[in-house]
């Protein structure tokens, strides 16, 4: 959803139609989302997204059935996405949306939802940091589950200019530093801290890899999620199983873990480094793999 709100965007842009921010495009598309997931919207003012004669988008998501089937559904982005009115969603940095308790999260519930960001502004790490950030805050707008997701984002730009995965990584936390200076406190180093540990322990190699992930912790905070996925990515930066199966086996978040895993693993060394039976058992293989391609025929590289 994340990618069809951002393919929204730029369409309305070329047609020079586009009136709002890219982020609340990715909004309303979060909002196709809640609707597949709960029937409903947060308000009748936005049903106008459902009908192109409206100004809306003609959601291809939305006419699959199967993302109408019943999931675990992540009740604090259902929460925070119905409580949304006149486009009052999480921002980050915005005071407001920090005391609303239905934005106050810093989980890994944004950055599970924000490689799109990377895979679109690819040929700018500081706007895709910036875009990660953004979306993520639409739902967590909490400092360190925003930061996470700008950092992220930063990587998948990295690594799709062909940069080593411990490149990305460093490029990444120094795009974090810079993009967040003036915020960055004592007590709101999480990100960095945590980012910096994986490094470290990338470079010790008396730690086993099944240790390592211990030692960054479970992965239900963001930055903790952040850490494992760069470990991990890190770890083996050329082998997409091995990588994803040791985000995977801990006892923490293991299948966020282990999906950020994968989204680096992949940009890094392309779909045809999945394994073709997990590709296989893919469900919705096609549309994931169409909207893909629909996303990066919009985008530009760097030359």
């Amino acid at each position: 959803f994340t990618t069809e709100g951002l393919i929204w965007a730029d369409k309305e842009s070329r047609a020079g139609k586009r009136q709002e921010a890219m982020t609340d495009y990715v909004f309303y598309a979060y909002q196709w989302w809640l609707y597949s997931q709960t029937k409903t919207i947060a308000s009748k003012d936005y049903s106008f997204i459902f009908y192109p004669e409206k100004g809306g988008y003609k959601s291809k998501l939305l006419k699959i059935r199967a993302m109408y089937k019943e999931r675990y559904a992540d009740r604090v982005n259902i929460d925070a996405l119905m409580q949304c009115k006149r486009l009052d969603y999480g921002k980050f940095g915005s005071a407001a949306s920090i005391s609303a308790s239905a934005y106050a999260n810093d989980d890994n519930g944004g950055l599970k939802r924000v490689l799109p960001a990377g895979l679109f502004f690819n040929f700018d790490a500081e706007f895709a940091f910036q875009a990660g950030r953004d979306f993520a805050a639409v739902t967590h707008a909490a400092y360190n589950g925003c930061v996470s997701a700008g950092c992220y984002a930063a990587a998948v730009t990295f690594l799709m200019n062909g940069t080593s995965m411990d490149e990305a990584v460093v490029n990444a936390l120094e795009v974090t530093k810079s993009q967040t200076k003036a915020a960055r406190t004592q007590n709101t180093d999480a990100v960095v801290n945590a980012v910096e540990y994986a490094l470290e322990l990338i470079d010790d190699k008396s730690v086993s890899p099944l240790d390592g992930v211990r030692e960054l912790g479970k992965g239900f905070a963001a930055e903790e999620a952040l850490a494992i996925a760069f470990y991990c990515a890190m770890m083996f930066q050329r082998n997409y199983a091995f990588a994803v199966q040791l985000a995977a086996n801990h006892d923490g978040a293991s299948d966020v873990c282990a999906a950020l895993t994968g989204g680096l693993v992949g940009a890094h060394i392309g779909v045809a480094g999945i394994p073709p039976k997990w590709r296989r058992k893919l469900q919705c293989a096609s549309t994931v793999e169409s909207m893909g391609t629909a996303l990066l025929n919009i985008t530009r590289f760097n030359d």
